[in-house]
C-alpha cells in the first residue's frame, strides 16, 4: 500500500466529516439553537474521542488498523444519516456523538498507517502529503456542503454526505488486504503506563501545543459560521469564507518541509500560533465577506501548520511500540479542550457577544505559542 491510496480514502472520509460539522451548525441555527446550544453540540463530537482515544491507539498498536478503520468509517456513515432519518435538534446531538466515535478510530488508524510507511525524511513527506489531503477536505467539505444546502436544503445534504462516506468504505474494502498488519505483543506493553508518555517533556510540550491548535480550529469552525450568519451572509458565502481558510492551510503545508528545515518543527509551530493569534483578533472589526475571507486566509496560514507539525512531533518523540497510544493520548488531550472550550466559549458568546470569543481565542493562541517554542538555549 502507498501513501496515495491512503490519501484517496482520507479525502473522501474527511470531506464528509468536515461537511457534516458545518451542516450541523447551520441546521441547528435554522432550528433556532442559541450559541450556547451550538457550543454544546460541537462538544458532542469530542465526547467519545475524549473517552476512547487512548484505547483506539492501543487497539491500532496491538491488532493493526484494518478493523478500526472499517468500523470507524461505517459508524461515521450511520451517524451522518441520523438527522436525515429524524430531522430534529436532538438528532443533531446524537449524530455528532456517533460521528465523533467513528472518526477517532479512523483518525488514529490513518495517522499510524501513514507514519509506518517510512522513516526519517520519508515519514515527514508522507505526513505532509497526508496533511495536504486533510487541508483539501477542509476546502471541499464546507464549500460543497454550503452549495448543497442552498440548492437542496439541509436534510437532503445529510444523504449526500453519507453517500460520500459510503464511497470511502467501498474504497477501503477494495484495499483491505493491502493494508499491513503490524501488532505489538501484549507482554511488550503490559508494564507500560500512560503517565510515562506524559512525563516526557518533549511530548508534553507537543500535547499542549496540539491542544491549543485544535481549540483554535474548533472555535473558528464554530463561530465563523455564527458570525457570518449574524452578518447576513448566505450558506454558500459562509462556505466560501471557510474555504479560503482551507486553501491557505493547503498553501502553507506545501511549504512545510522548507519551513521545518529553516526553523525546526517546534519554532515553526510557535511562530504559526503567533500569526493565528494576531489574525483572530481582527475578525470582530469586519462583516464584509471579502474582508472575512482575507482574514480567514491569513488565519489558515497560521493554524494550517499546527496539525501536521504536532502529529509529526508526537510520532517522532514516541517510543516505537507505543506510537498509536501516544497519538491517541494527544487526541484525548485535544478533546478535553474540545469538550470544555465550546461550552465555556458558547456561554461567553451568549452572554457577552462573539467579539469577546475571538479576542479570548487570540490570547489563548499567544499562550500556546510561548509554550511550544521548545527548550531554551543555555
Amino acid at each position: 500500500m502507498n501513501i496515495y491510496q491512503i490519501i484517496a480514502l482520507v479525502l473522501l472520509n474527511s470531506s464528509a466529516y468536515k461537511g457534516v460539522r458545518i451542516l450541523n451548525t447551520l441546521y441547528a441555527l435554522e432550528l433556532g439553537a442559541s450559541p450556547f446550544t451550538i457550543g454544546v453540540l460541537l462538544a458532542m463530537y469530542a465526547l467519545f474521542p475524549l473517552l476512547l482515544a487512548v484505547y483506539a491507539g492501543k487497539v491500532a498498536d496491538r491488532y493493526g488498523v484494518r478493523l478500526p478503520l472499517l468500523a470507524g468509517m461505517i459508524g461515521m456513515g450511520l451517524g451522518v444519516l441520523v438527522p436525515f432519518a429524524r430531522p430534529t435538534l436532538a438528532a443533531l446531538f446524537v449524530a455528532a456523538a456517533v460521528v465523533g466515535l467513528g472518526f477517532i478510530f479512523v483518525q488514529i488508524s490513518m495517522q499510524s498507517l501513514t507514519g509506518a510507511l517510512g522513516g526519517g525524511a520519508a515519514r515527514t513527506r508522507n505526513f505532509n502529503i497526508y496533511s495536504l489531503a486533510v487541508a483539501t477536505s477542509d476546502l471541499t467539505g464546507p464549500v460543497a456542503t454550503g452549495f448543497s444546502i442552498d440548492h437542496l436544503g439541509h436534510v437532503p445534504t445529510y444523504l449526500c454526505l453519507a453517500l460520500l462516506n459510503t464511497v470511502a468504505v467501498l474504497g477501503l474494502l477494495y484495499l483491505f488486504r493491502r493494508i499491513p498488519v503490524a501488532a505489538v505483543k501484549r507482554e511488550e506493553t503490559r508494564s507500560q503506563r500512560m503517565m510515562d508518555l506524559v512525563r516526557n517533556p518533549a511530548l508534553r510540550r507537543t500535547f499542549f501545543g496540539s491542544a491549543v491548535v485544535m481549540t483554535g480550529l474548533d472555535l473558528y469552525q464554530l463561530y465563523m459560521p455564527l458570525y457570518g450568519h449574524a452578518a447576513g451572509l448566505s450558506a454558500s458565502v459562509i462556505g466560501l469564507v471557510l474555504g479560503t481558510f482551507a486553501a491557505a492551510a493547503f498553501v502553507v503545508r506545501v511549504m512545510l518541509a522548507l519551513l521545518v528545515r529553516r526553523y525546526g518543527e517546534e519554532k515553526t509551530l510557535a511562530y504559526s500560533l503567533f500569526l493565528a493569534a494576531a489574525t483572530f483578533s481582527l475578525i470582530p472589526f469586519f462583516t464584509q465577506a471579502v474582508a472575512l475571507a482575507a482574514i480567514s486566509f491569513i488565519l489558515g496560514l497560521g493554524l494550517g501548520l499546527g496539525q501536521p507539525l504536532s502529529t509529526i512531533l508526537t510520532y517522532n518523540y514516541s517510543p516505537a511500540e507505543r506510537v498509536g497510544e501516544a497519538l491517541g493520548l494527544r487526541i484525548a488531550i485535544n478533546n478535553v479542550m474540545h469538550v470544555a472550550v465550546p461550552v465555556v466559549f458558547g456561554a461567553v458568546g451568549a452572554a457577552f457577544g462573539l467579539s469577546l470569543v475571538f479576542w479570548a481565542s487570540s490570547a489563548m493562541l499567544v499562550l500556546g505559542g510561548y509554550a511550544s517554542r521548545g527548550p531554551r538555549a543555555g
